[in-house]
């Protein structure tokens, strides 16, 4: 399931390689022991679950673990938080368990809305939340600074403060996004790098790779995402 500024995946994990990304990472071991391997590494038994905060470099092992991840960002609702965080952290039996029950797009927007009640809740500027759900892909900083009526050097400031990236690196977020739905639709991968905004298929496959660890072929091959927005 995919929203605004957030995304539930049930699926296998395969081959990735170290990533970090924009959203926070909740994920909940569904059968068997799933390790999250990063600056320290912790093995979740089945029915555990763990925070990977955003911006934090991990994998996940073995390869076959069944795995179920909410990943969310600051367009979710237009509020920043969680963001001091710096490593992994496990969830509460409760919150593991409630994690398991979601069953409907309502479901995880309520999990989330919830869980993040336990950080103190700051708002994004205002002006970025409409926009980046709108812009079009491959639209430049530059760009994007002028639709603001701010300078570029402003805006980065802001997508540092707001995103914990620059404004290139937000961007490239997004188109990912793009392309990723793209995909799900045609399932041609020269059509969804296009969607997304990027210049060719390899140009995508790599900012796949950075984002979520994967290759198209591997990790979006059998993806059929319900969109809502």
């Amino acid at each position: 399931m995919l929203g605004v500024g957030w995304a539930l995946l049930d699926a296998q994990v395969g081959d990735n390689r170290p990533h970090r990304h924009v959203a926070h990472q909740v994920s909940l071991a569904l059968a068997g022991t799933v390790s999250v391997i990063g600056t320290a590494t912790m093995d979740l038994a089945e029915g555990a679950a763990v925070l990977v905060p955003a911006g934090f470099e991990h994998s996940l092992q073995p390869s076959g673990a069944a795995l179920r991840s909410l990943y969310v960002d600051p367009t979710f609702r237009g509020v920043r938080d969680l963001d001091r965080l710096t490593g992994l952290m496990t969830l509460t039996a409760v919150e593991s368990n409630s994690l398991a029950a979601i069953r409907s797009s309502q479901d995880a927007q309520l999990w989330i809305e919830t869980f993040l009640r336990k950080g103190a809740v700051t708002r994004i500027d205002h002006r970025l939340g409409p926009i980046l759900d709108n812009l079009d892909p491959g639209t430049s900083p530059a760009e994007l600074a002028r639709i603001l009526g701010i300078s570029t050097t402003r805006l980065r400031e802001i997508s540092v403060r707001d995103f914990g990236v620059p404004t290139t690196k937000l961007l490239q977020w997004l188109q990912v996004q793009k392309a990723i739905e793209a995909f799900d639709l045609s399932h041609n991968l020269a059509e969804a790098a296009a969607a997304g905004g990027f210049s060719d298929q390899a140009h995508f496959t790599r900012r796949l790779v950075e984002w979520f660890g994967v290759t198209p072929s591997r990790g979006l091959a059998r993806l059929k995402i319900t969109t809502f927005r």
